[in-house]
């Protein structure tokens, strides 16, 4: 039966014939080849996208990429959105919507470009959906650094759309990091090449994903207003900034799990949880989580840090503090370390345990437990044991003529996360690779030609041809043992287990046979006849065709069975 799940995994990649009844039967092996290579794919895609650091910034092209034209030749009303440059646009608000930042990267005059997104109404893509853009005649590679530093995101976060190879090969040689994909030069294939390209994959969106485009739209307004504050201490009162810390509830145990591996300045041990090790961490009685949201005049910030602990005979035993970047600087790290002293009091404890395990880059935590209890420190520095009363106490405390500029820089989205190693595609071909995939391996005709043909290459070319097929069932035997074992030639008295044979390839024979030629042999059938001869004679015996065979083929099988009895035997 075809599980649900299995259709989850290969909705990119439709399989119409998928279960092998044959196979089924003869070795539980219910799926076809081309099932397969679907669900192979797809796993593998999966596992591609869970291993690489999440990319988070879209630059696009205008002319001909967003639009069929040039806007400063054809006019706003000029430039066509035909279907699938509509298709585009609405692929990228999806991408937005799911937690992606879209800023534009264009070589034409601002006003031109914006015009066309000011007077079209039939473009899916707004300039809301913007989150920045840079419009000018400078190289597209000195614009996405720009970006970059505006944005305080590396270059590796950004995927960058253009329809021109030369911008994408700019891009690539200058700006080391970044995804570049030129689109493909026939437009009906754009639909086919975003759903493909693997980068484009949300493994998890969360409310925070969702709304990181208006979060980053009100942080240019803090540090407007940043800007024109004397000191922090008015920059900080100005924001009005609201704290909310409470327990963990059931819908946001994803967004905890996403700061654990995003998380990494304001992260006092880096320990990264999954949903599903956080919900059983959890279930222990002693084990509880806070969580913070944070709300100023300019917006809310959304759940921002978390904070596990662990309470014990006479202490409680901080196993998790991260707080996002975002919000540091704000006295809202104080404010939980005062609630958990509060707790702690109120719970009759003794002690409040931090661990710190340092890294390369979460000195911020170490600066912040320092700051507040540097003489309740270990040896070894790596843990704090403060009083929760005094814990309790902590107040944030920016000072009148501090200067805002020595503060954190202010920023909306995650921290660079963690680096993790890519899985088979090299940083210098990322973008060759992952686009000829999008180009080339976007249905499973295509992926299971790819595996047939990489199958081939590694063959040897010489095998044994010793033998040459005389009837037209030797043809399409010798046929089905080349597209089961990948060779580019099979002899007709090959061994099919010398060959490469396996059992489970030997079921996929079987099938193939009940299925093309509609004739039943059991696995034991290949062992007894291993090479397309003998299976051939003892096909046509069993359907009776065996009658016209003559005597020196008759003798030419039985010879073959002799030869392979004896090797049987010497095996043994």
């Amino acid at each position: 039966m075809f599980t649900s799940s299995v259709r989850l995994r290969c909705r990119r990649y439709p399989v119409s014939d998928y279960y092998d009844p044959h196979g089924h039967r003869a070795g539980h092996i219910p799926y076809t080849p081309d099932c397969y290579a679907a669900i192979g794919t797809a796993l593998v895609r999966t596992i591609y996208n869970l291993k690489r650091s999440p990319f988070k910034v879209i630059a696009l092209d205008c002319d001909n990429t967003l639009w069929k034209g040039v806007c400063g030749e054809d006019g706003p009303l000029g430039v066509e959105v035909t279907a699938a440059f509509r298709t585009l646009q609405e692929f990228m608000v999806g991408q937005m919507n799911a937690g992606m930042l879209l800023c534009l990267c264009s070589r034409n005059n601002e006003q031109d470009a914006l015009d066309v997104f000011d007077q079209r109404s039939d473009m899916p893509l707004k300039r809301e959906h913007l989150v920045s853009w840079r419009i000018n005649w400078n190289s597209k590679s000195e614009n996405i650094r720009s970006l970059a530093k505006e944005l305080n995101l590396g270059l590796d976060s950004f995927i960058f759309v253009d329809d021109n190879p030369v911008d994408c090969a700019d891009v690539e040689i200058n700006c080391p990091g970044v995804l570049a994909l030129e689109l493909p030069g026939n437009t009906d294939a754009f639909s086919s090449f975003l759903n493909h390209i693997w980068a484009f994959d949300n493994v998890s969106s969360t409310r925070e994903d969702q709304d990181r485009t208006r979060m980053y739209q009100e942080s240019a307004q803090r540090e407007q207003y940043r800007e024109q504050s004397f000191s922090l201490n008015d920059f900080i009162k100005g924001l009005q900034l609201r704290i909310e810390i409470g327990e963990l509830t059931e819908d946001q145990v994803d967004r905890v799990a996403q700061l654990t591996f995003r998380t990494n300045q304001f992260n006092f041990t880096t320990i990264r949880r999954s949903r599903k090790e956080i919900e059983d961490l959890l279930q222990r009685e002693d084990a509880k989580c806070l969580v913070v949201r944070v709300v100023d005049r300019f917006g809310d910030y959304g759940l921002v840090g978390a904070l596990i602990y662990e309470s014990q005979h006479d202490r409680y035993k901080v196993d998790t503090f991260l707080l996002s970047c975002r919000v540091l600087g704000r006295g809202v790290e104080h404010a939980i370390a005062s609630q958990l002293g509060t707790r702690a009091v109120s719970d009759g404890k003794q002690l409040v345990e931090f661990t710190y395990r340092l890294t390369d880059k979460n000195l911020p935590a170490l600066e912040f437990i320092t700051s507040i209890g540097d003489e309740y420190r270990n040896e070894a520095g790596t843990s704090w044991t403060i009083p929760p009363k005094v814990l309790a106490s902590v107040k944030y405390d920016p000072g009148e003529k501090a200067p805002i500029g020595a503060q954190t820089q202010e920023t909306s989205g995650e921290e660079k996360p963690a680096t993790r190693p890519p899985l088979a595609f090299g940083a210098a071909d990322r973008s060759g690779r992952l686009r000829r995939i999008g180009e080339s391996l976007y249905d499973i005709d295509r992926v299971a030609k790819a595996i047939e043909e990489n199958r081939v290459r590694k063959q040897p070319v010489d095998a044994r041809t010793d033998v040459t097929p005389g009837s037209t069932l030797e043809v399409a035997l010798a046929k089905i043992w080349r597209k089961v074992l990948g060779r580019p030639r099979i002899g007709m008295n090959d061994n099919f287990f010398e060959a490469g044979g396996t059992s489970l390839r030997a079921v996929q024979v079987i099938a193939a046979i009940k299925k093309e030629l509609n004739q039943t042999l059991s696995i034991v059938s290949l062992f007894e006849c291993p090479t397309v001869t003998l299976l051939a004679a003892k096909l046509s015996a069993a359907s009776g065709a065996v009658q016209g065979a003559t005597t020196t083929a008759a003798a030419a099988q039985r010879g073959q069975q002799r030869r392979y009895n004896t090797l049987r035997r010497r095996a043994s």
